[in-house]
């Protein structure tokens, strides 16, 4: 039996602002294996922090998922309202994803003692 990986998603949500919104899927890994387009070992140093921005689709692979893994440290994402976001950690063994390529988009922030982790671009959206 193939082992299921339990991933938090960053999707827009339904609204006509298309908000993003953060909701609990899964996914096998032979899956990830099989729409894996890239892999590759990040170290992002502490406190580093972008502001709102979109998992665009890939000018040459068109729309896909970016799905990270944390390996060591970890790293805060802010979804929903711009002026209200909501703040979620993702900590060592945390796998988190984005699709949320309209809308206002999601930030994130680097926690104090950095993170490296696993990147990876899976073509295609996720599902919920």
């Amino acid at each position: 039996m193939d082992e299921v990986i339990n991933v938090s998603l960053v999707r827009c949500d339904e609204s006509p602002d298309q908000r993003s919104e953060m909701v609990s899927t899964s996914i096998e890994r032979s899956l990830i294996e099989k729409r894996s387009i890239s892999a590759s070992e990040q170290q992002i140093a502490a406190n580093e922090a972008k502001g709102l921005h979109l998992a665009a689709a890939h000018p040459d692979h068109g729309v896909v998922t970016y799905l990270q893994e944390v390996t060591q440290g970890g790293f805060f994402v802010y979804v929903g309202e711009p002026d209200e976001l909501q703040e979620h950690w993702f900590g060592t063994g945390s796998w988190v994803a984005f699709n949320d390529d309209r809308g206002s988009g999601h930030a994130s922030k680097v926690g104090p003692d950095g993170c490296t982790r696993t990147f990876r671009m899976l073509g295609g959206h996720l599902a919920d």
